[in-house]
């Protein structure tokens, strides 16, 4: 066993990417498709300002959301990089005419075209069908920090919450079990069993315990399997206040802590309820 590649996690893996994050993976890259709609209406939304002046406003906005459009392209570059990157490692390839003979007498080979619509539904479809490629390759550990990072930020530009939550492999057949929020059970697609969230969920914390990271790197992934949300200056208000240790720094010396610690913490420290305006106005 080695350790996983991907930045923020470090748990024990057969090959570069851990089954922890192959599953995270496989959740976001769900979401892509959902998440394209509302982006898409983001994008095209005409956004109005100023103040009115008579029948019409003083300030017309820009006709589309600039900074939506950003994220999509970034999206659908880290996407087609890496779609290209696992084709290229891993795609079929057929022999070359008798012209492409190597000098040692052996035939050449090339890479089989590929066969995929240039959209961000197909390319995050057809990543997930590719797991094995991911898993193996020897950037496995970056493909899976950008394409997540990239899709939250998409999450983050429409305001759209995660749709599924990420239980682990079903018990009974391996398949990657994904449930809606604030669901007690999930049922699987493959074998039609019936799982407990928090049973599974928290034999993903448990295997996540012994991770040292740093608090943006905690922050990021700890949120969806706790089911609450974590900011990283928590994190370090934590440890500034003592209750949480610092377990050494990583290569850009930025102080990391045990994620044990952090969830335990978490579990401990009620939630925050948001107290609408107009229920304070009423007050």
């Amino acid at each position: 066993m080695i350790p996983c590649s991907v930045p923020s996690c470090g748990n024990p893996a057969t090959g570069a990417v851990c089954r922890l994050c192959l599953g995270r993976l496989a959740g976001d890259l769900a979401e892509v498709a959902d998440l394209v709609v509302e982006l898409e209406a983001t994008i095209a939304r005409q956004v109005r300002t100023g103040q009115r002046v008579g029948s019409r406003p003083a300030d017309v906005g820009l006709p589309y959301n600039s900074g939506a459009a950003e994220v999509a392209r970034d999206l659908r570059n880290v996407l087609s990089t890496w779609v290209r990157d696992l084709w290229e490692t891993y795609g079929p390839r057929r022999p070359m005419p008798t012209d492409g003979t190597k000098p040692d007498g052996t035939r050449g080979a090339e890479l089989e075209p590929l066969d995929l619509d240039n959209t961000l539904r197909a390319m995050a479809a057809w990543l997930r069908r590719h797991p094995s490629w991911v898993e193996q390759h020897p950037a496995g550990g970056d493909l899976v920090d950008e394409i997540t990072d990239a899709i939250e930020r998409a999450r983050r530009a429409v305001d759209l919450p995660p749709a599924r939550v990420y239980c682990g492999p079903c018990p009974e057949c391996g398949t990657d079990l994904y449930a809606r929020p604030n669901r007690a059970t999930v049922r699987c697609r493959e074998c039609d069993m019936r799982h407990d969230v928090e049973a599974l969920r928290s034999v993903l914390l448990d295997a996540a315990r012994s991770t040292l990271a740093t608090a943006a790197e905690i922050a990021r992934a700890l949120p969806r399997l706790l089911g609450r949300e974590l900011s990283p200056n928590t994190v370090r208000t934590w440890a500034r206040n003592g209750r949480l240790a610092k377990r050494g720094t990583d290569s850009q010396g930025r102080p990391r802590y045990r994620v044990g610690e952090v969830i335990d913490l978490a579990l401990a420290t009620p939630v925050r309820r948001r107290v609408t305006r107009d229920r304070a106005t009423s007050a």
